[in-house]
């Protein structure tokens, strides 16, 4: 009825039978009541020995053959009466040895069930901590951006109104030095025509060449105001038809264009989103560049076209020439105001046209590209916003 995994080492169950059986056989023949503490420390032995019940119930029934039946003996009726008791006794062995490994299973869970908690205890522990690390650290570097937020805005403000100023004060500058400037270019027109006949030919050649300086002087005031429009500009973007405006510039451009006698292919435009002012000052420079300084030979040819930029939404207005082209070391030079790259005398101009087009490009988000070779004329280029639903 017993598992072999249930039997105790055999000489532990061998001490505990000899121990048990004496005991027995003294108390059996003297009866005296103290012998029965035996029996309780035996079966305490028996319990740590892990000895089973049926076992155990053997060893009293063997205890009571060697002590009762005579010598010679065959002992049906106590072997009937062992194999009966061994039949009871098993149910309630079978029974405790499913306490025993339900308890062991049980106590095992318990002990999986408190480290978890422990675990779990120790987790909450540790998120609480973190969180309230994070907490700490959101509320700190949310602090920091709202200042530095509010440190770029007043920044901001002081830039917007610096470049307020600056641009009201160029206006005001610009505009009180072309009275004076028109009023002497004037005066010496003047002094040309009504006593060219009593002037030596060097005061001629002085008067001519002040002249000169008196109409550059002129140019150089119009393109500041031009420059200064521009960066004091403030708009909101509108529909800008470049196919058209490029028509108009050009027929503006007429005279210089017959000069140059340059030919001129003009693609595909679409229309844009942008400044109309803006774009004009834009087109307006880069076409009178390509005009200027567009060839090295008897005709200049000049190229405007839209494609399609990199972006989505956007368009690629390029115009190029057919010029010397701009050196690479000079690229980034001819952006800047008051930059050029010939003398007034070979080439009259300010140093305005292409810093203000830069001007334009950056307000609108944009920047101006050059592209240029020795001797492979140069194309300059923005990207443009598409017209808004400009498919439908």
């Amino acid at each position: 009825m017993t598992g072999v995994d249930w039997h105790p080492a055999k000489e532990t169950l061998t001490l505990v039978a000899q121990r048990y059986q004496t005991a027995l056989a003294a108390y059996l023949q003297s009866g005296e009541a103290e012998l029965l503490a035996e029996a309780y420390e035996t079966a305490r032995l028996a319990l740590e020995a892990e000895v089973p019940l049926p076992d155990f119930g053997l060893m009293h029934f063997a205890g009571l053959r060697d002590s009762l039946l005579p010598a010679g003996s065959s002992g049906a009726c106590l072997e009937r009466a062992e194999d009966f008791f061994l039949e009871g006794v098993a149910v309630y062995d079978m029974a405790l040895r499913g306490y025993v490994s339900g308890m062991a299973a049980l106590r095992k869970e318990i002990a999986e069930r408190r480290r978890v908690e422990e675990e779990l205890r120790d987790i909450t522990f540790e998120l609480a901590r973190q969180r309230d690390e994070l907490d700490r650290e959101v509320r700190k570097r949310t602090n920091e951006i709202r200042l530095r937020a509010q440190e770029l805005e007043s920044k901001n403000r002081q830039l917007v109104q610096a470049n307020q100023d600056q641009s009201n004060f160029t206006y005001a500058l610009s505009h009180d030095l072309k009275t004076p400037i028109n009023t002497l270019y004037c005066f010496l027109g003047v002094l040309l025509e009504d006593f060219q006949a009593d002037l030596k030919p060097e005061a001629q050649e002085l008067i001519t060449d002040l002249i000169g300086t008196a109409q550059r002087m002129r140019q150089l005031v119009d393109d500041v105001l031009d420059y200064s429009n521009v960066v004091g500009h403030q708009f909101t973007p509108e529909r800008v038809d470049l196919q058209q405006m490029v028509q108009q510039i050009l027929k503006d451009m007429d005279a210089l264009a017959a000069s140059a006698q340059a030919e001129i292919h003009v693609g595909a435009l679409p229309a844009v989103m942008g400044s109309p002012f803006q774009i004009r000052v834009l087109l307006t420079n880069l076409l009178s560049n390509a005009l200027t300084y567009g060839s090295e030979g008897p005709r200049a040819e000049v190229r405007i076209e839209g494609v399609p930029a990199e972006t989505a939404g956007k368009v690629r207005l390029s115009v190029s020439d057919s010029g010397p082209g701009i050196p690479e070391d000079m690229q980034d030079r001819i952006f800047e105001l008051f930059k050029r790259l010939h003398r007034y005398e070979q080439c009259p101009g300010s140093g305005i046209g292409l810093a203000l087009c830069k001007r334009v490009a950056e307000a609108h988000g944009t920047v101006l590209q050059v592209v240029s070779e020795a001797g492979k004329g140069a194309a300059f280029s923005v990207d443009l916003d598409l017209e808004e639903n400009q498919d439908e």
